[in-house]
């Protein structure tokens, strides 16, 4: 995986996605994740549920469908993942 592609996530990840997770976890999930993951469904829907449980979020079947949804119309930038969080707040 890229490492500034991994660093740049993390960094967004912890600045504007959440707010109490534990750093490790977070950074885990980070150095796993490839550009190409946020275009496969499976792997996207994971990762989501990943940083909902992290974030101590439920996420409703909708909202998990409506975060999908703006990835596939690219209303989530992945330079900036401040809309994101406001979907996990």
């Amino acid at each position: 995986m890229n490492s500034n592609f991994s660093r740049r996530f993390m960094d967004s990840l912890k600045s504007k996605a959440v707010e109490h997770v534990d750093e490790s976890k977070l950074r885990s999930l980070a150095s796993t994740v490839k550009k190409s993951d946020f275009e496969d469904e499976t792997k996207l829907r994971q990762m989501i549920q990943s940083l909902a449980a992290m974030s101590g979020k439920t996420l409703t079947p909708e909202k998990e469908d409506k975060i999908i949804q703006m990835f596939r119309d690219k209303e989530i930038n992945l330079s900036d993942l401040s809309s994101l969080g406001k979907l996990l707040k």
